[in-house]
């Protein structure tokens, strides 16, 4: 009998409001597989979507102010978010949605047009105002707030499938640039802010993930001049800084993204001193003035190389 040689199987769809691939490396029904990790990001989207008025968290914002039961999805979701926000201090805050709504991002972002107006940003609670009931498995936010994953929930779905993929064989799984490698190195661009085609360079990335923040991607028009979706919440409004993107390579994919985002609020010679404080982590960052600034240890992730395979495409 002919042994059964390893494939590559690739998967391409639109889900979360970006566009997902999925490569895995197996001997299985790589087809199988890849087809059940798609309706698993649905199942996620539809859990924690802010633009599905019949998703759970939209029932949740519904009732703020109220302790509302949960899944397990949404709850490990609104923990991984306080996580964040506390590791930040603050700067990931999960309640910013008031303040994206205020800046014009009422709807799903290929919605978003130039006759959107915007009003004045409004208080931002404290992160720590999120209250989560583990035992009994329930959130409240407070009357009038807002809940949006946003600063998270990409990353941490990438995770959990690449986790499930990995019991498999090797996988990379990229959710809107958020990207989460198993079971071997794995070749990741980064990529040149406003620049669709254009790649700074290669990063080298086993077991790891890497995320990228930036004001160059979601963009919209408003009357009242340019706006963009990453808002500070110490003024709750789109960040102003002098970084345009932030690519951050960690061990937790949920870390990777926030930790993105808190140096471009932070600025770049702030963010990246910071981030040479943390535990782990490896950031490259692109100033509006073109500079290119990394911290001390990104380049030692530059590629080397990868292995080739031959490949089966998917798409549905």
């Amino acid at each position: 009998m002919m042994p059964i040689l390893e494939q590559e199987y690739i998967t391409s769809f639109r889900a979360m409001g970006c566009h997902v691939t999925i490569r895995l490396h197996t001997k299985d029904d790589g087809i199988a597989l890849l087809r059940q990790a798609a309706e698993c990001i649905a199942e996620i989207e539809a859990a924690l979507s802010r633009f599905r008025p019949d998703s759970e968290l939209s029932y949740i914002n519904a009732h703020s102010g109220e302790w509302v039961m949960v899944s397990h999805t949404l709850l490990q979701a609104a923990l991984v978010s306080k996580q964040a926000a506390r590791l930040t201090d603050g700067l990931c805050n999960p309640l910013v949605l008031p303040a994206l709504i205020a800046a014009g991002y009422n709807r799903s972002f290929d919605l978003i047009d130039g006759q959107m107006m915007i009003s004045e940003p409004p208080h931002i609670p404290h992160w720590q105002s999120l209250e989560i009931d583990v035992k009994h498995q329930r959130i409240r936010i407070p009357s009038g707030a807002g809940l949006d994953f946003g600063g998270v929930a990409k990353s941490w779905t990438a995770q959990q499938i690449a986790e499930q993929l990995a019991a498999y064989g090797p996988c990379l799984v990229n959710l809107g640039g958020d990207i989460v490698t198993r079971g071997k190195d794995w070749a990741v661009e980064i990529g040149e802010p406003n620049q669709a085609e254009a790649n700074i360079l290669s990063v080298n990335v086993h077991d790891g993930a890497v995320a990228t923040s930036g004001t160059d991607y979601r963009r919209w028009q408003t009357p009242q001049g340019t706006q963009h979706h990453l808002i500070d919440p110490r003024t709750g409004s789109p960040a102003v800084s002098d970084v345009v993107s932030v690519s951050v390579i960690h061990p937790v994919a949920f870390l990777a993204e926030a930790y993105a985002k808190a140096v471009l609020l932070m600025g770049s010679e702030s963010g990246l001193a910071w981030l040479d404080a943390q535990w782990y982590g490896a950031a490259l960052i692109v100033r509006s003035d073109g500079a290119v600034h990394s911290t001390r240890n990104f380049m030692s992730y530059i590629f080397q190389g990868e292995t080739q395979c031959s490949a089966i495409s998917l798409s549905y």
